[in-house]
């Protein structure tokens, strides 16, 4: 064998190594460092950068102002209005959340930083894109029928919307930001339409992953545990306040491993995957509330987020 060809082939095994470790490595996806804006404006020596190129229905993206001695921001984005928060290094950072819900069109987004007396504004136009869900049709056992019931639902859902109603007011999450919480195929998508035993619809708030009972289930990112019991439709249940209003949640526990007012870090085995709740077999129902809103997790996994 020539030299040459040695070299080769030695290269060659090397590269291997390298894809095999690369591919070994956990996946973090709030990576540092900060990546470049999709846009930036400027007024009055302050600038709005944009970290998202588009918004869907669900979809999530990050407002950043630098520059000016900003004392405090806020936005205003479908009537309703939201603060920028500071992690005191005079940057400020705001989250965007869209509704599943919300009509695909143009909306005005105005963002108003406050610098002494003078307020500094910007205006531009975000349009929101259908997200396309998709129709899925699932039959529940005889025994768990009753859950299809929208008045349990209802109240379900009135639980979880007082429980996300606060917003802890710095972020709890760290540097090692938000990760999957299974290592695992995806199965079935957020938003989807889904119709229960071949009558009542509803909506699908998270990602579905295939897990066996009993698979180890990690918490996405560092926070505060919430809740840590049985709801009716979500079956045993951990909710984790990341802070900023927001939050995530883990459905049809076999076993807990999590209490109530627990601080938790990113990775950290919370409880065990299993069927209980309105479960048609074993598997992990995961979700992530921002704002108030139910946002497609998936998409906030890619989304950059300062720590």
């Amino acid at each position: 064998m020539s030299i040459a060809r040695y070299l080769v082939l030695i290269l060659i095994s090397l590269l291997a190594g390298v894809a095999v470790a690369q591919s070994e490595l956990p996946g973090v996806f709030q990576a540092a460092p900060r990546p470049l804006p999709s846009s930036i404006q400027y007024q009055a020596g302050i600038s709005l950068e944009l970290y998202f190129a588009s918004l869907t229905q669900g979809g999530s993206g990050l407002l950043r102002l630098t520059g000016g001695d900003i004392q405090s921001a806020r936005y205003i984005f479908r009537g309703e209005e939201q603060p920028f928060f500071s992690l005191g290094d005079g940057d400020w950072h705001a989250l965007i959340a869209v509704d599943m819900d919300a009509p695909p069109r143009s909306y005005e987004l105005s963002v108003l930083a406050q610098r002494g007396r003078a307020t500094v504004s910007f205006a531009r136009d975000l349009r929101i894109e259908s997200a396309g869900y998709i129709l899925q049709e699932f039959e529940l056992p005889a025994d768990r029928a009753y859950l299809v019931d929208g008045a349990v639902e209802a109240a379900e859902f009135a639980t979880l919307a007082a429980l996300t109603a606060n917003v802890s007011p710095a972020p709890l999450w760290d540097g090692a930001g938000f990760e999957l919480p299974l290592d695992s195929p995806l199965s079935s998508p957020f938003g989807s339409f889904r119709v229960l035993n071949g009558g009542r619809e509803t909506r699908h708030t998270g990602w579905d992953q295939l897990a066996p009972v009993g698979t180890p289930i990690r918490a996405m990112a560092a926070g505060r545990v919430v809740f840590a019991d049985r709801l009716e439709i979500r079956g045993n249940y951990a909710l984790i306040d990341h802070g900023l209003g927001i939050y995530s949640g883990y459905a049809h526990f076999s076993d807990l491993f999590v209490g109530a007012g627990q601080p938790v870090f990113a990775g950290q085995i919370i409880g065990s995957s299993g069927n209980t709740g309105r479960s048609s077999g074993p598997h992990l129902h995961w979700e992530i509330v921002a704002g108030g809103r139910w946002v497609d997790g998936l998409a906030f996994l890619d989304l950059w987020l300062p720590a």
